[in-house]
């Protein structure tokens, strides 16, 4: 039996640190209301893992391993978030991965197949497009061996997918990179998020306005509320 995993790979835009990518996302989620905290207390638990000069930042969850649906929605959600590419990769029992890409709106722009796809999706097999993959080749590549690694057929789709990584970037073993395989180093960083409690702005009605802003000089005046249908 193969492989099932599911991770997205961040396009790092802006050439950040290890630290500062840590912090900008962590930023971002504070202003989607979340606060980092202890795993044992998060609601939304990530594991990011970084390589050394690579522009792509992987991220994955233990949640992802139940379906792909929650990484699907965390992909789009996140690449809206930091305003950047993500592209989500699952494989499938080692037979075939679909990579597909959300843009900046974070909205799926586009989805690739590599390895023995037909057997889900028939001849319905979704095809890139250069226009959309293109801007990500690394120095040297050509859009002819982006082609070429996609339409192998091996054994593993692992392998594929290994040599398609520095093709467009990104580092050969981070995007093999699961949740199970997660160990404590330097390069894994796990972080954890509780959604903070929004505090609800009480309305200020027009009888308090008036009794905030005009009460105290009128009862200095002389002046009392009385009750009544008309008490000023």
């Amino acid at each position: 039996m193969g492989n099932f995993f599911t991770s997205t790979q961040i396009y790092d835009n802006g050439s950040l640190t290890k630290e500062q990518f840590i912090d900008k996302f962590c930023k971002k989620m504070g202003e989607e209301g979340y606060v980092t905290c202890d795993s044992d207390e998060s609601e939304l638990s990530y594991i990011l893992k970084f390589a050394d000069s690579c522009k792509w930042v992987t991220i994955t969850s233990e949640s992802y391993e139940q379906g792909n649906q929650t990484s699907q929605k965390d992909t789009g959600r996140i690449a809206k978030m930091l305003d950047t590419t993500c592209v989500n990769t699952v494989v499938i029992d080692s037979d075939c991965a679909i990579l597909e890409l959300y843009d900046k709106s974070g909205k799926k722009a586009d989805t690739l197949a590599i390895g023995r796809a037909d057997d889900y999706f028939g001849d319905d097999i979704p095809q890139p497009s250069e226009k959309i993959w293109k801007p990500f080749l690394s120095n040297g590549s050509k859009w002819n061996r982006f082609i070429e690694i996609c339409n192998k057929d091996e054994v593993f789709v692992e392998d594929s997918l290994s040599e398609l990584a520095p093709v467009i970037g990104m580092d050969s073993g981070n995007i093999l990179f699961s949740a199970e395989d997660a160990e404590e180093d330097e390069n894994n960083i796990r972080l954890g998020f509780a959604k903070t409690a929004v505090k609800k702005e009480k309305k200020l009605s027009l009888n308090a306005a008036f009794k905030q802003i005009f009460g105290d000089g009128l009862k200095d005046a002389g002046f009392q509320i009385v009750k009544g249908r008309y008490p000023y």
